[in-house]
């Protein structure tokens, strides 16, 4: 792959530091084998120039304006910023090909070494203006507010120079008061499909942009959804800022747009679920009533997205294609992993009774992948949900479809599990700490369910068919996953579906 815009003159090949960096990277998914590279466009936002205080644009490229980069808080050494649109898939097969995917990778190149930046370094460049030191950009300051100044005076970006020509355009949603560039950032750890960056974390009013790594055509759900709640005056998720869109080339040469960020606000003083969850657990401390309210805050959501949302009722026709969709999931989790082998005729005794119901809870929109790490508490603000865009690397055309809200109930019950097994591995099913965990998994899932019904107006447990369906779904899911990543944990997901079928087996 050749760079035909980066910050230095003449052509620079950055193949080599992306071929090594990113299969290291958790959001890349194009294999960690030989891995082909080609370029599906670049926005210079701010060249590298000789002093600091001197901006100016570059001969056919697009640079932020002086006015966003004012004076008084000017860039303190010389840098340049590229986001770099790339696509990847393992080598040998077409750029076309099916498996080919569009990452979003932003860097900075810089003068001179910055040793706070030395753990996001993909490396060094030798180029004919001298060494140019490369850094993954959401850790690099003057990327953030370069990229937050885009949200905040909705400013365009492009580049003019090289093939393909790409843009991008923040918005700020309307009444938003502008975020402000220039306060400290610092990206969040543990995340696996994309990039949080919080802004301004100690000032009054935080945001958090997201950096989607994986790009696809179309109105991402992290967008739309979040926007759509905050119209419906729902305060259960984070308020919408702003966003940055953009036009790229997919792999085999189409135009595409989409969303390439989401702005919203940092719900500051909180902690994910996982880890509350997990620390009750620890502490050998109730999680019920916090789980009611998480059952509560999960129902108003719901509510207020098919009030703003589409809807479509439930016909035999669309559960007789559930079923033939949970059919297609079965069979290939039962290829994936041979240690489901033993619950293969049970599975489709589960699958087979979706397919006779006659009637099911109207689709609507929904989160798509809601789990604990996906759910915010304070002691302010009690439960916020986030991360609205559904399964990453599932089509945006398919997460944008209405769905069964009894989905994102059956993932909170599979997390509920997770969250109180995962400590007791290796222990059998009669030891007093399984036991313990085995209780304390039960009494959230009940308090749940009672804090849903009690908010929707409807038990999830009326639909227990379906809803022991969708968690057998997730439940082999995580079976295959662990059996690739994780084997050590595979007990928790694989005696899970034991529990599930075990009504069906006797």
């Amino acid at each position: 792959m050749t760079d035909q815009g980066s910050p230095s003159t003449g052509a620079v090949d950055i193949a080599g530091l992306l071929a090594s960096w990113l299969p290291r990277q958790r959001w890349f998914s194009a294999g960690h084998g030989g891995v082909s590279l080609t370029p599906a466009g670049q926005i210079t936002l701010v060249p590298l120039v000789a002093q600091p205080e001197v901006v100016e644009p570059a001969t056919g490229e697009f640079q932020l304006p002086t006015r966003v980069l004012a004076p008084e808080k000017a860039i303190e050494r010389p840098v340049g910023i590229v986001v770099h649109l790339i696509s990847a898939l393992p080598a040998g097969q077409p750029a076309s090909g099916s498996g080919a995917a569009t990452y979003q990778v932003p860097l900075t190149y810089r003068a001179q070494a910055r040793e706070d930046l030395a753990h996001a370094l993909l490396g060094e460049l030798r180029t004919p203006d001298g060494v140019r030191y490369v850094y993954d950009a959401p850790h690099d300051p003057d990327f953030v507010t370069a990229w937050t100044s885009l949200i905040a005076t909705s400013t365009e970006a492009m580049s003019e120079a090289g093939t393909p020509r790409s843009r991008v355009r923040g918005v700020r949603r309307a009444g938003e008061t502008p975020p402000d560039p220039y306060r400290a950032a610092k990206v969040l750890s543990g995340e696996q499909s994309n990039t949080s960056i919080i802004v301004g974390a100690d000032s009054p009013d935080p945001v958090m942009i997201k950096l989607f790594r994986v790009l696809q055509p179309g109105r991402n759900p992290d967008v739309v959804v979040p926007g759509a709640l905050a119209r419906a005056g729902n305060e259960r998720v984070p308020r919408l800022v702003g966003w940055v869109e953009g036009e790229w080339v997919q792999p085999g040469g189409q135009p595409a747009w989409g969303h390439l960020s989401a702005a919203a606000e940092f719900v500051a003083g909180s902690a994910d679920g996982w880890r509350v969850a997990t620390g009750a657990v620890s502490g050998g401390e109730t999680f019920a009533g916090l789980s009611a309210e998480l059952g509560s805050a999960t129902a108003a959501v719901h509510a207020a997205l098919a009030s703003v949302l589409p809807t479509r009722p439930s016909t035999p026709a669309t559960l007789r294609a559930l079923a033939d969709h949970l059919r297609q999931r079965l069979n290939w989790a039962l290829e994936a992993a041979p240690a489901l082998a033993e619950y293969a005729e049970a599975a489709g005794q589960v699958v087979d009774e979706v397919r006779e119901l006659s009637e099911a809870p109207d689709l609507q929109i929904v989160h798509g992948d809601l789990h604990l790490g996906q759910a915010l508490y304070s002691d302010t603000r009690g439960w916020v949900l986030l991360d609205f865009e559904g399964e990453p690397l599932r089509p945006l055309a398919e997460r944008g479809e209405p769905d069964l809200a009894l989905r994102d109930v059956a993932g909170m019950l599979r997390s509920f599990d997770y969250a109180a097994r995962h400590s007791v591995l290796g222990l059998a099913d009669d030891d007093p700490r399984a036991l313990a965990a085995s209780t304390w998994a039960n009494e959230c899932r009940e308090a749940y369910l009672g804090g849903y019904a009690a908010q929707a107006g409807r038990d999830p447990r009326q639909d227990a068919v379906l809803l022991r369906a969708l968690e057998l779904d997730k439940a082999l899911y995580e079976v295959v996953y662990e059996t690739r990543h994780r084997p050590g944990w595979v007990e928790v997901p694989l005696r899970a579906v034991g529990r599930l079928l075990a009504r069906v087996s006797r």
